[in-house]
């Protein structure tokens, strides 16, 4: 009596979930990437960011009204002269 050959059957009821479950969190992935994207204007999203760019991020904001816009006049406009951000900084009372 020859031995009867057993063939290893793959267990196929998971693999529908877990592709959901897959392409569910590339899809997640991608949108937050997009949306970063679309929120810093179009730039990758920042990485290492230390202090003297969050400074220069808080000049820019005061003089162009955005992070992400540099402004390369010579001369500040007239309205940096009151955008101060000592006046950001109030005490507690």
């Amino acid at each position: 009596m020859a031995a009867a050959r057993q063939r290893w059957l793959v267990p196929i009821e998971p693999l529908f979930p877990l592709l959901v479950i897959g392409a569910a969190g590339l899809l997640m992935r991608w949108g937050v990437a997009k949306y970063q994207r679309y929120e810093n204007d179009g730039k990758p999203k920042r990485w290492s960011v230390d202090r003297w760019d969050r400074r220069m991020m808080e000049r820019d904001s005061r003089l162009t009204g955005n992070v992400n816009v540099q402004q390369a006049e010579v001369e500040a406009p007239k309205a940096f002269l009151t955008n101060s951000a000592w006046e950001l900084e109030r005490p507690f009372m």
